[in-house]
């Protein structure tokens, strides 16, 4: 199976700390994993090292065949907090564009017509064309998400890592994000790594969970990985995996039962 991810006995450190450990898996060039885990247990950590930006690790680790740190021009990521400076006066067609002008070299330029057409290509994928000359800073944030998404697609990756993309967002804008990953996993076809405390509106998109606490717990479809025995050793007795229907869900204690996805 070709790969866009493979590890195997992974462990990264932090100086001398380990920092998450045992970690073995291959993802597929088309495929997504949905990384759980309680706050602390790793995940920012695994998903940085993946996109080539911590390289204190041994075992294996490749990336679409390379080393992460070769990788990056195959990858985006978006991290948990975006780092734009709001009082610079950005639209979200500029903060679409910048993903590419990054890449070119071309920062602190003018926004070539060919990048200008681009930006608003993907801007449409999303959804938010009519958004395009707004400033981002006005923007609610479930379309700040799906201008960084957009952000992210601009540069065509193979590989897109997600840190914590519902997190902070109503229900309404957590399905809106969501239903552009399943856009981009429908039409785009490509590999997507998505940390998350609740798995629960991402769980139709998801081909592959893993779950790590310091360590991989499990590692395999979601009704394999997310089963009661599994799932109440990392967060308590009351933690478990119900049915309804044909859907499976997540209860943690933190998180209400909710419907997301498609």
């Amino acid at each position: 199976m070709e790969t866009s991810v493979e590890a195997k006995d992974l462990t990264i450190y932090y100086g001398k700390q380990v920092a998450v450990r045992d970690i073995t898996f291959q993802l597929g060039l088309s495929e997504t994993l949905l990384l759980l885990g309680p706050n602390g247990a790793g995940k920012t950590t695994l998903l940085r090292t993946i996109a080539g930006f911590h390289t204190d690790y041994r075992g294996e680790l490749r990336v679409l065949g390379k080393r992460p740190e070769e990788a990056r021009d195959l990858v985006s990521y978006v991290p948990q907090s975006y780092s734009l400076n709001e009082k610079v006066p950005l639209t979200a067609l500029d903060v679409v564009a910048m993903g590419a002008m990054y890449r070119r070299g071309l920062v602190h330029r003018r926004i070539p017509p060919e990048i200008q057409e681009r930006a608003l290509k993907i801007l449409r994928f999303v959804g938010l064309e009519d958004v395009a000359d707004k400033l981002f800073r006005n923007l609610s944030g479930g379309q700040k998400q799906r201008v960084l998404l957009a952000r992210a697609l601009i540069s065509d990756p193979k590989l897109l890592l997600l840190d914590e993309p519902l997190s902070a967002l109503d229900p309404s804008a957590r399905a809106e994000v969501t239903s552009v990953l399943g856009k981009i996993k429908e039409k785009r076809k490509i590999a997507m790594i998505i940390t998350t405390h609740d798995v629960n509106p991402l769980l139709e998109i998801g081909d592959k969970v893993m779950l790590i606490n310091k360590r991989m717990i499990t590692f395999g479809r979601p009704d394999e990985a997310l089963r009661d025995e599994i799932i109440k050793s990392v967060y308590g007795p009351l933690a478990r995996a119900i049915k309804v229907e044909d859907r499976l869900y997540c209860i943690t204690g933190d998180f209400h039962i909710q419907r997301g996805g498609k």
